[in-house]
């Protein structure tokens, strides 16, 4: 019995090595990284974000260094303009594959970052969660995204520019690249650089999930111009439920589809009625349209952007 009870011991301590072995591959952060609580896996906006391209220039931080940002909101939290687009190219990526991909923070002011920092130092709020010093959260120069995790996403981030860099919090990525252009392409584009992380190695080992090399192709748009919007007008405020409306202005424009972010959400051909489409959104606030006219050939003609409110 006692032969069979040492047996017994040897074989489950054999067995728990290769865990020890799985658990020391993970490295400590800096002092400075931030540890947070996985973010809830859910978004507060459609299963392909809203957004809102009311653009501001807000005070960032880089390594402690303050610099400016564009901001623009999606699903309704601030995200700089550049790290913001890539985000929707890999949630349309991953709405195609049957993922629903949400985002939970994007940006913060060093007001907010202070405020966790503090709570960090007292354990009075935010239950404590470590926190980056004001000015040293990569969440703070516009690179930092907090996700909802998957597979997929583990899979798939590093091809749409996107590194896991803190190795306790699977959520974390920062965007490295260049401003892939989206639908808030109205102005300048900016490139993420830098990192105030230590830890910027790959969490799953496989480095073809992980070429940042390059920005994926986008379709040039035409100038704008070629549509007028009708309803709703530029920044405007309207109940839900109201008739879509964008007159063309260039011969040839058969269709006209309507999207907000990467989610198209109506096409309409009728034409003698300013390609009138009604639709009822989900969710309320500030946002963005977009309206592409097309020939019957499925060329894209035309191309043009409304900012508005929507109440309930």
């Amino acid at each position: 019995m006692l032969a069979k009870k040492l047996a017994l011991l040897l074989a489950l301590s054999v067995a728990a090595v290769p865990m020890l072995q799985g658990c020391a591959a993970v490295t400590d952060d800096d002092g400075d990284d931030e540890h947070e609580d996985e973010p809830v896996g859910e978004t507060s906006d459609e299963l392909r974000s809203a957004v809102s391209c009311k653009e501001r220039t807000d005070v960032a931080y880089n390594r402690g260094v303050k610099t400016t940002i564009n901001v623009i909101n999606i699903g309704g939290k601030p995200t700089s303009k550049t790290t913001g687009h890539a985000f929707l190219k890999m949630q349309a990526a991953a709405h195609a594959a049957g993922v629903q991909l949400s985002l939970t923070s994007g940006f913060r002011t060093n007001s907010e970052q202070a405020y966790l920092y503090k709570c960090y130092l007292t354990k009075r709020c935010n239950r404590g969660n470590l926190a980056a010093r004001p000015g040293y959260s990569n969440h703070q120069n516009g690179a930092a995204l907090d996700l909802s995790t998957s597979t997929w996403l583990t899979r798939n981030a590093g091809k749409f520019g996107f590194v896991r860099t803190v190795s306790k919090e699977a959520w974390h990525y920062e965007y490295r690249g260049k401003d892939p252009g989206g639908p808030c392409s109205r102005g300048t584009t900016t490139t993420t650089t830098g990192s105030n992380d230590a830890d910027t190695s790959t969490p799953n080992g496989n480095d073809n999930d992980n070429d940042t090399s390059s920005s994926q192709p986008t379709e040039q748009a035409p100038a704008a111009g070629g549509i007028t919007w009708v309803a709703p007008s530029p920044d405007s405020t309207l109940k839900n439920g109201f008739t879509v409306k964008a007159r063309a202005n260039k011969a040839g424009v058969v269709k006209i589809v309507y999207s907000q972010g990467t989610f198209d959400f109506g096409t309409s051909t009728n034409v003698k009625d300013d390609f009138a489409l009604t639709y009822t959104f989900q969710y309320l606030g500030d946002k963005t349209l977009t309206a592409r006219g097309y020939d019957a050939s499925n060329k894209l003609l035309a191309e043009d952007h409304v900012d508005f409110t929507l109440l309930p």
